[in-house]
């Protein structure tokens, strides 16, 4: 399914941009490479448009919620951390937009590498009972296989339009951002062209899929332990060594060390981190 980058209302909003975007395509020669592998179906001038686009809106509606009030009552002084934050999520938007392919292509490869083993058993299956390849990859397409049986569909739907089986395979394994996909679709083809056995080629792929698997399994298990002291150190220790040497540090110099407002800074931080760090270690888990 299309994302909100590629629907429509987006594209005609997008629009405007598009002509400067198609001068600025030479500025960025692979990332009509990087859209094909992160499975974005607009193209290179569109896809700059849109994160014109997405980068003056969000510049925007900073503007009109933390600066354009403090302008009209008048306090301009008051409006400059405004400015200030403004500045960095427009920046940060339009850093976003530029690494959101190869972000997605991360994914994507994941995504695919998390079921192909399944897939790839399933096809040595139905080809040693003599299903024909076209049949084979019709049945991935309606199975749950997620990411792989989407590539099957649009496999199918190239076949179908009359594209030979080949050279459909040669060309999704070439866009492919998953090594093990793109090493099992050139055996296919390799085996079609030469007429020879593929079911020995795939198994020895499964079993290098499934020791990968294993690899990332056993790394991220050793990550924990160094993102756990981590944890423990900045969310749990620091804090209350930090809180109580406030409170020893009050007695001799004042009460003006410990105040309402560090203890809710205090607070906030760790709420922030704590989010940040779950989501940093989750999106470091393996998907397998």
């Amino acid at each position: 399914m299309p994302s909100v980058l590629e629907s429509r209302n987006m594209l005609i909003m997008a629009e405007p941009f598009v002509e400067f975007t198609r001068h600025m395509e030479i500025v960025f020669p692979h990332l009509e490479w990087d859209l094909k592998r992160s499975g974005f179906t607009i193209n290179v001038a569109q896809y700059l448009a849109v994160s014109i686009y997405v980068t003056v809106a969000v510049l925007i509606m900073t503007l009109l919620a933390t600066v354009v009030p403090f302008m009209l009552t008048g306090a301009i002084e008051k409006a400059y951390p405004g400015m200030v934050f403004c500045l960095i999520m427009t920046v940060l938007a339009l850093v976003y937009m530029v690494f959101l392919p190869k972000l997605k292509i991360n994914q994507r490869g994941r995504l695919i590498d998390r079921d192909l083993e399944y897939v790839l058993k399933d096809i040595q299956i139905q080809l040693t009972a003599g299903v024909p390849l076209f049949d084979t990859f019709v049945n991935i397409a309606r199975g749950e296989y997620g990411e792989c049986s989407i590539i099957s569909k649009g496999i199918i739907r190239e076949v179908e339009a009359g594209k030979a089986m080949g050279d459909v395979l040669d060309d999704v394994g070439m866009w492919s951002p998953s090594e093990f996909l793109r090493k099992s679709l050139w055996q296919i083809v390799n085996a079609l062209r030469s007429g020879s056995d593929v079911a020995e080629a795939l198994e020895v792929i499964s079993k290098e899929i499934r020791l990968d698997k294993e690899n990332r399994i056993k790394s991220y298990s050793k990550e924990l332990n160094l993102w756990g002291l981590i944890y423990m150190m900045v969310a749990v220790i620091l804090p209350s060594m930090g809180v109580t040497l406030m409170v020893i540090l009050s007695s001799f110099f004042g009460e003006g060390i410990i105040t309402e407002q560090r203890f809710w800074l205090i607070l906030f931080f760790l709420m922030v981190f704590q989010v940040l760090f779950i989501s940093f270690v989750n999106q470091k888990r393996p998907i397998i």
